[in-house]
């Protein structure tokens, strides 16, 4: 179709007729009012719109490249499959339009208003959004590579499966949003508020967290390789399968994070175990293996760290010292580990299986009997109290109380489904020996 003029279309338009496919290259129509106008595959290259009322309007495969979309009233249109690319669409108001596969590469969408908007496969690589209302808007496939998101507001937005490698999403509210394995490496997330987001497979990897709010957030199986996490505020996320930062954190705000599979809150880890789950990974099931290669035979669980509900796996050769609060754990110990119990450590509802070397400085309270299982050697110093039965191993195993040490012990022969239960508690309360 020919050019058509400014007053042709406005009486087209008016009529109710289709303009499909129409030439409207660089016309000027802003301030006009042509909702529900039939502009599908219609070629508004370099148009004036700004201001133009364009709600509810068919532009289905339209090409509006470099067009002046400034304040445009497109709520409701139809742009799926269109080409904004290089488009002005500062202040647009874009609720509820259908931007499925639109190509929105490097168009400036500054305080738009795209509540409840379809971007789902669209192209905004380059895009600007600084300021934009995304509440409820579905990003979904999207691809926003070295996009500007700065201050965006994305509510219970949906990015999933999204590319937001290199973006920029300083100070943006995304509380509730959903961003599984969405890639987000290189990007730049200062003050990004991720509250109670789901993150699950996200892919962090050298992002820029500073000062991020992740509260409550589902990070589970998520990347963080390399990303910076200083001034983040973490408390009751979520982080089974994580892949840690593998470098020092700097402060973090966090009193507890959720380390269960499920993430249903069943395996609260609390203070001083919360830096190495973060920067070297969480465990993928309830059972927390315990990395056994030469620089992690060596393993602190400081004062403060509290564990429940986790079984823990340390393998030959280990060296494991604990002086922190574990409830209902099962610790499984490989041939000549070295466990021990520091002066702070309670074992409280607690197992301990295996050959190792244990030695009580603090407290050990069994489970249920025999709460200590083959070990090789038993060693209870003036400071520790052990209140359990403990099943010898093969070859017997070494005990050695100390003087002033606190016992309630049963020791238990070897194997044999049902053993004879011989009481050797000893004749003092206190173990005095």
């Amino acid at each position: 179709m020919a050019g058509v003029t400014r007053d042709e279309a406005l009486k087209r338009i008016q009529r109710g007729e289709k303009l499909e496919r129409a030439d409207l290259k660089g016309i000027d129509l802003s301030g006009t009012k042509l909702a529900k106008a039939a502009l599908e595959r219609a070629d508004l290259d370099g148009a004036n719109l700004e201001g133009a009322d364009l709600s509810g309007a068919a532009l289905r495969r339209a090409s509006l490249r470099e067009a002046y979309l400034v304040g445009v009233n497109l709520t409701g249109a139809n742009l799926e499959n269109a080409d904004l690319e290089g488009a002005k669409l500062e202040r647009a108001v874009l609720v509820g339009a259908n931007l499925t596969r639109a190509n929105l590469e490097g168009a400036n969408l500054t305080g738009a208003n795209l509540t409840g908007a379809v971007l789902s496969y669209a192209q905004l690589t380059g895009a600007k959004l600084g300021g934009a209302n995304l509440a409820d808007a579905q990003l979904t496939h999207a691809e926003l590579d070295d996009a500007y998101l700065g201050g965006v507001s994305a509510p219970s937005a949906r990015f999933s499966n999204a590319s937001l490698a290199g973006a920029n999403l300083e100070d943006a509210v995304l509380r509730g949003a959903v961003l599984d394995e969405a890639v987000l490496h290189r990007a730049i997330a200062r003050g990004a508020d991720f509250t109670s987001a789901s993150l699950v497979k996200i892919n962090f990897s050298g992002a820029d967290l500073t000062g991020a709010k992740l509260g409550g957030a589902d990070v589970r199986h998520a990347t963080l390789s390399r990303a910076q996490l200083a001034g983040a505020t973490l408390t009751g996320a979520k982080v089974a399968g994580l892949v840690g930062t593998g470098a020092p954190l700097g402060t973090i705000e966090v009193t507890w994070l959720d380390l269960s599979p499920a993430g249903d809150g069943t395996q609260r880890i609390e203070n001083g175990v919360i830096p190495a789950v973060l920067m070297t990974g969480a465990a993928t099931s309830i059972s927390a293996s315990i990395a056994t290669s030469a620089e992690a035979r060596r393993r602190y669980f400081g004062r403060g760290d509290v564990l429940r509900n986790a079984t823990l796996q340390f393998d030959a050769g280990a060296q494991v010292e604990i002086d922190s609060l574990f409830q209902n754990c099962t610790i499984n110990v490989g041939e000549q580990t070295e466990l021990v119990i520091g002066p702070s450590g309670v074992l409280a509802d607690c197992e301990i299986v295996g050959a190792g070397v244990i030695t009580v400085h603090g407290k050990f309270f069994e489970r249920h009997s025999p709460g200590i299982v083959g070990p090789r050697r038993l060693v209870v110093s003036a400071r520790g109290a052990v209140v359990s039965a403990v099943a010898q191993a093969a070859e017997l195993t070494g005990f050695a109380f100390e003087t002033g040490c606190q016992l309630r012990v049963k020791i238990l022969p070897h194997a044999g489904p049902s053993p004879a239960k011989h009481d050797s508690r000893t004749s003092q309360e206190r173990g005095n020996r």
